[in-house]
């Protein structure tokens, strides 16, 4: 426990704010990869202790006690550009303080009433030799460490406590709850060696199996990879690469999350009501999402342009049906689409319809999601009733290519408009539920060829989708978003930082494979290091 009590003094404080924005920044050319090496840093992180998000969390309790356990509901933290594993907000404070306590309550009592199976002591739940025998693996699982002799007498002390006092379920339930409530359990420590007073230190080998393992799977580490800990191996790149390999089959949840939120696809359930799309169909697009991912990152070992290009998915007969494909019979299954109407994400239904919106056309909502998040661009409120000046500038039966032209050379509103409307344009074909349309309502065509200024000239939108993952601006801001998403801190720009400029370049020179991007953000020394 003393380990722990030092890591109070370098807790970061809870809650993250956003200060306004203030202009349109950023532009569509971030130095290429083989630039840019003059203004290149060579950051570490702080040290610093992170709680398990809410999710992870409820999947801890899972992996220890078993499947059944109610779940703790906690608050998110702040998300930071739609990434919500993020360590600033990652604090238990005065407001869910008692909501965390509450839950695990709850979790003691389910444990107690399961002892037989939590307990992992069958018919001998309740007598002594069962609590010696899980005390001999529940705290050290839960901790992700090897349990010190104090701790664990500690905990045997309060379980007699309780069982003189009350009786052998409560003192069950008690033990859990200390366990589940304790700060080895709930946060992960990057702190390094106690009593290192070095400016920059490493982290120890378990604070290092921990975060590599949160890092592939979200979830805490096992077995093999606490026994690499234990043998004092993971301070070394290659031993990290191997360990890092063998768990990338399970990598699969991690990717679904990271482009979930990088790409803002939180919406969709709102925007499914909005638009009157049915509750199978969005389940379906959030289906063939998931299997589109895993298949192509985990299965195929695929790279950042088939992710965005592939004119193939997974999906049932109804959503088969809702993109005029063919299926070839029953439940989820590879279909071919049409490399002229689709291919990978950005025109998959789950995308399509989180940007979209009830009414004619989604040119701005879809095109701001490309500008702002896929782009890393900012933009300002700009201060003035949008409706009203637009109505102005806009003749009465105006066509939809005619009102991004005019948003896009209008003083207000050209700064972001005119490269943001013509990524929308494109993806114009799509209607708000996703499905395929070459006319509006009104009997109107659609018009979506573009010709974006940085990008050049695009007939459709699969064309333009391969076009954004060759942008260097887009692979950085990929870059940036994803070590935001992996170590819960925005490190800035990623080109401007040797460990993410370098990390691209691997990527890019291994067939541009998503998962060389990670192993080597986990190779670098910086993923191991931190400054006091």
């Amino acid at each position: 426990m003393q380990r722990f009590r030092r890591s109070t003094a370098v807790l970061l404080s809870a809650g993250l704010t956003l200060a306004p924005l203030t202009a349109c920044t950023g532009d569509l050319d971030a130095p290429p990869i083989s630039g840019g090496g003059s203004i290149a840093r060579d950051d570490r992180l702080p040290v610093r202790v992170w709680r398990l998000s809410p999710s992870q969390l409820d999947r801890e309790i899972e992996r220890v006690l078993g499947p059944g356990a109610p779940d703790v509901i906690l608050p998110e933290g702040a998300p930071d550009h739609g990434i919500t594993n993020i360590a600033t907000g990652a604090q238990i404070d005065d407001g869910n303080a008692s909501v965390l306590a509450e839950g695990i309550r709850g979790v003691g009592v389910w444990a107690a009433d399961n002892g037989a199976t939590t307990s992992r002591c069958g018919a001998t739940f309740g007598t002594d030799a069962c609590i010696d025998t899980f005390l001999g693996w529940f705290p050290e699982s839960a901790y992700r460490r090897p349990l010190e002799a104090d701790e664990r007498a500690e905990l045997r002390t309060l379980y007699d406590e309780l069982r003189t006092a009350i009786d052998a379920d409560f003192a069950y339930a008690g033990l859990v709850r200390a366990v589940l409530l304790s700060p080895d359990f709930l946060y992960r420590t990057e702190l390094g060696p106690v009593g290192s007073s070095e400016a920059r230190t490493t982290l120890t080998d378990h604070e290092i199996a921990t975060l590599l393992a949160f890092t592939v799977t979200d979830q805490a580490p096992d077995a093999e990879l606490l026994a690499a800990a234990e043998a004092g191996d993971l301070s070394d790149p290659d031993a990290r690469e191997a360990q890092l390999r063998r768990l990338l089959p399970s990598s699969g949840a991690v990717w679904q999350r990271f482009f979930w939120e990088w790409l803002h696809m939180d919406t969709l359930r709102s925007q499914a009501i909005e638009v009157d799309l049915s509750d199978a169909l969005r389940e379906q697009m959030e289906e063939e999402y998931a299997a589109f991912v895993d298949h192509v990152i985990v299965e195929q070992h695929g790279s950042f342009g088939e992710l965005f290009s592939a004119s193939y998915t997974f999906a049932q007969p109804e959503l088969a049906m809702h993109y005029g494909a063919t299926h070839p019979g029953s439940g989820l299954q590879r279909i071919d689409l049409d490399p002229m109407e689709r291919g990978g994400l950005l025109t998959q239904g789950a995308w399509l319809v989180a940007h979209g919106k009830l009414g004619r056309d989604n040119v701005v909502r879809r095109g701001m999601n490309v500008y702002r998040e896929i782009m890393c661009n900012e933009v300002m409120a700009p201060g003035i009733d949008v409706d009203a000046a637009l109505a102005a500038l806009v003749p009465a039966g105006a066509s939809v290519r005619e009102i991004a032209r005019i948003r896009g050379t209008s003083g207000t509103c050209a700064g972001c408009h005119h490269l943001a409307d013509p990524a929308g344009l494109v993806f114009e074909t799509y209607a708000s539920d996703g499905s395929w349309r070459t006319t509006y309502s009104d009997g109107r065509p659609v018009e979506p060829s573009i010709d974006l200024e940085g990008f050049g000239a695009f007939e459709r939108a699969p064309d333009f989708t391969m076009a954004l993952t060759e942008d260097s601006a887009v692979r950085f801001c990929m870059v940036r978003r994803f070590a935001a998403f992996t170590l819960g801190r925005d490190l800035g720009p990623a080109h401007q930082l040797t460990w993410t400029r370098d990390a691209q370049r691997a990527m890019r020179e291994n067939d541009d494979r998503l998962e060389e991007l990670l192993v080597a953000m986990v190779r670098h020394p910086a993923f191991v290091e931190r400054q006091r």
